[in-house]
């Protein structure tokens, strides 16, 4: 009785482990995901520079390029980060 019990208990435990591990993103990809966002919202300031002059825009830009360049250095392949973000 008692191994039927442990084994049962494993068999979840097991279970358990493998549906986190295949749901849950790396740290990396998440970083990826927030870089992206960053990048989309750059763009769409860029894109509205000229409108929105009186704006510090030029400054808003800086800040989302620094951002971005923090995701890539922590996200430990700087360079292979910053191409996955600036080339797509």
């Amino acid at each position: 009785m008692y191994f039927l019990c442990s084994m049962k208990l494993t068999i979840v435990s097991i279970l358990l482990v493998i549906l986190s591990l295949s749901s849950c993103k790396s740290e990396y990809e998440e970083r990826l995901e927030e870089a992206r966002e960053l990048k989309a919202r750059m763009t769409l300031v860029e894109a509205n520079l000229s409108i929105y002059e009186q704006y510090n825009l030029p400054n808003e830009i800086e800040s989302l390029q620094e951002e971005i360049e923090f995701l890539a250095k922590v996200s430990g392949n700087e360079k292979l980060f910053l191409q996955e973000i600036y080339n797509d």
